[in-house]
C-alpha cells in the first residue's frame, strides 16, 4: 500500500477499539470534532475512561475468587418429590417449602403471568435447579426469560 494511502487512512480514523484481555470488553474511544471561530476543525479526544476502568478492576477483584455452583447444590441438595407423584395439597406445601428454601439462599423466582403450582414447581425443580449461580449473591430468575413464548400478548403491545 502506498505511503500516502496509509497516511490518509490514519487521518480518517474516527474511532479506535481496545480489547481488554481479561474481560473481552470493547472500549470505544470516540473523537469529537468541534468547530472554532475560524471554521477550522479541532479534534478533541473524549474524556479518559479511567472511572470506567477502575470500576471494571473493582468488579474483577470482587469476583476473582467467585465459584459457580448450581442452585440445587447451593440449597443443600434437598430431597424433592417428583411433581408427577405429588397431589394438590401436598404439592402446595412442597412448593411453599421450596420457595422458603430458595429465599433463604437469596434466590428469587419471578412469574409475570399466572401459572399452575404444578408448572411453577416443575420449573424450579427441573430448570432452576440446573442453573449456575454465585454463592452469597442475590440471584433472580424470570420464568418468561426461559419460556419467551409464554409472554402475554398484552405485554408485547405496551
Amino acid at each position: 500500500m502506498p505511503k500516502h494511502k496509509k497516511d490518509d487512512d490514519k487521518k480518517n480514523i474516527k474511532r479506535k477499539k481496545k480489547i481488554s484481555d481479561d474481560m473481552n470488553l470493547i472500549e470505544d474511544d470516540f473523537l469529537d470534532a468541534e468547530e472554532t471561530e475560524d471554521d477550522s476543525l479541532v479534534i478533541e479526544e473524549v474524556e479518559d475512561n479511567s472511572d470506567f476502568m477502575s470500576q471494571v478492576k473493582e468488579f474483577e477483584q470482587q469476583h476473582k475468587n467467585s465459584k459457580l455452583i448450581n442452585v440445587f447444590q447451593l440449597i443443600g441438595c434437598p430431597s424433592v418429590i417428583r411433581q408427577a407423584k405429588v397431589n394438590g395439597t401436598q404439592l402446595k406445601r412442597e412448593y411453599e417449602k421450596l420457595i422458603l428454601l430458595l429465599d433463604k439462599y437469596n434466590i428469587i423466582v419471578h412469574f409475570q403471568n399466572d401459572y399452575s403450582i404444578e408448572e411453577k414447581y416443575r420449573f424450579i425443580t427441573e430448570e432452576i435447579f440446573k442453573q449456575d449461580v454465585e454463592k452469597n449473591r442475590n440471584n433472580s430468575f424470570i420464568y418468561e426469560d426461559f419460556h419467551p413464548e409464554m409472554i402475554d400478548d398484552e405485554d408485547e403491545e405496551i
